[in-house]
């Protein structure tokens, strides 16, 4: 029977807390239940009531360097803003196959790219996204928002005011990213949606020149445009803004919506389809 009366080592509370939580949990929260057990039950947890962030900071990485190198098929990594057990990825089938979830769901190429181009500059409208892509989105956002990848984060002052969208935490964790400041990591599945659109949309225009010989030069314009378009927009989607306001953009803090936050909205739905539309 384990003795509950010896005090564990600093790293071994961190381990249990983050195991027990199943999400991410940031080194201020960690700090904070730590502080206010000491503080509660006083004794030999006293000595816990002064730890610093370096000193969780420093505990996590012992802690993360143990597991990681325990090679026992669980990792602990920085995710989504904090520390979380994962399993190992080369584990994967193994693991899907004891649940009986099948293959992991993937992001179609098309909402892959959506979901890159509100990430990169939200926050963004509908407009902004199919300026781009140069196709309608609606059903792609619809999607994208069932999945709580994104979110409504307002309205912009346009005329009409339509939503504004941006990611979410679930975003965070689904890419396995510790914050918006490591989106360069999306740029090659990016890249690549969009290098497959382009070679669609070039065998596209070989097809129909090669079914039609009498093709008019005017189709063959557009055709050539929509190529030249299709690759200029690698460039577009991946630009960083640079300007203040996007870098505050990519800064901000993420969360995930709240039952307050789509109340507000849901009560608008009439003026939401509007804008919509």
């Amino acid at each position: 029977m384990a003795n509950t009366d010896v005090i564990p080592e600093l790293k071994q509370i961190l381990g249990a807390m983050i195991f027990g939580a199943n999400r991410s949990v940031s080194v201020k929260e960690l700090r904070k239940c730590i502080q206010e057990v000491a503080q509660a039950e006083g004794g030999e947890t006293a000595a816990f009531a002064k730890v610093t962030e370096a000193d969780l900071h420093a505990a996590l990485q012992s802690l993360a360097l143990d597991v990681n190198n325990s090679r026992c098929g669980v990792a602990l990594g920085e995710i989504a803003g904090g520390s979380r057990f994962h399993s190992d990825p080369s584990c994967g089938k193994w693991l899907r196959h004891l649940l009986n979830a099948g293959k992991p769901n993937r992001l179609s190429r098309p909402a892959l790219e959506t979901l890159a181009i509100i990430a990169y500059r939200q926050p963004a409208t509908r407009a902004d996204i199919e300026a781009v892509r140069g196709v309608t989105v609606d059903h792609i956002i619809k999607s994208l928002l069932e999945m709580q990848l994104i979110k409504i984060v307002g309205r912009s002052e346009l005329p009409g005011r339509p939503f504004q969208y941006g990611t979410t935490h679930a975003f965070l964790e689904h890419f396995g990213l510790k914050n918006l400041h490591e989106l360069s990591s999306m740029e090659p599945m990016l890249l690549a949606a969009r290098e497959e659109e382009v070679r669609r949309k070039k065998e596209h225009a070989e097809e129909v020149k090669g079914s039609d010989g009498a093709e008019t030069s005017v189709e063959q314009e557009n055709a050539a445009k929509e190529i030249v378009e299709a690759e200029n927009n690698v460039e577009a989607i991946t630009e960083q803004d640079d300007s203040e306001e996007g870098n505050k953009a990519l800064a901000a803090s993420v969360e995930m919506p709240d039952d307050d936050e789509e109340d507000e909205f849901d009560d608008d739905d009439d003026d939401d389809d509007d804008d919509e539309k």
